[in-house]
């Protein structure tokens, strides 16, 4: 079956405005939850945005080398801000809750083996985490379905959700560190 673009962004766009509307029910514990998250991470983006404003930017054509010598820069500036950084900073023990409330709720569904199974593809268990670390430079990225990406509060630009095993993290793409995470995200 041929699909064009636009029919991906429909039937991607359903698949959000299904999500969203069975999360349209949200608790005042819930919203009070999921605005302290948003709160913090960006506060987060705009320290990343400050600390990224110090160094060059990259240039448009910039090789691979340049790139990591960028990202390795701008960590090394994040870890330093962010010394006394730990897990749950950002990820609160509420947020916690109910994001693995909200993740299992999708993989509850009809859909949910194949959707872990998705994320599980290629993706390593036994990888230790560390708040304000660098994201492990042999760990591929998992796949983040848009069913899991529409039922978690939206991102700004600087900052990813990514699966490292059962663990859900928030990455800075640009620092390529990683600035918290949830441990047992995924259902059993």
């Amino acid at each position: 079956m041929h699909c064009t673009r636009a029919t991906l962004a429909v039937v991607m766009l359903s698949v959000a405005c299904v999500y969203a509307q069975g999360t349209s029910t949200q608790s005042p514990a819930d919203v009070r939850t999921l605005e302290a998250f948003k709160q913090s991470v960006t506060q987060y983006a705009l320290l990343h945005k400050r600390l990224e404003s110090t160094i060059p930017k990259l240039p448009a054509d910039a090789d691979p080398q340049a790139i990591d010598q960028h990202q390795l820069k701008l960590g090394q500036l994040v870890m330093d801000a962010r010394r006394r950084a730990k897990r749950g900073d950002v990820f609160t023990p509420e947020a916690e809750r109910l994001f693995r409330r909200l993740l299992g709720q999708v993989f509850s569904g009809p859909e949910g083996a194949r959707l872990k199974a998705t994320i599980m593809d290629e993706n390593p268990t036994l990888v230790k985490l560390a708040v304000n670390a660098r994201y492990p430079d042999q760990v591929p990225f998992s796949t983040m379905p848009p069913q899991v990406l529409a039922v978690l509060p939206r991102l700004p630009e600087e900052v990813e959700y990514r699966f490292i095993g059962n663990q859900l993290i928030l990455l800075d793409i640009h620092a390529h560190t990683i600035v918290d995470y949830i441990d047992r995200a995924l259902p059993k």
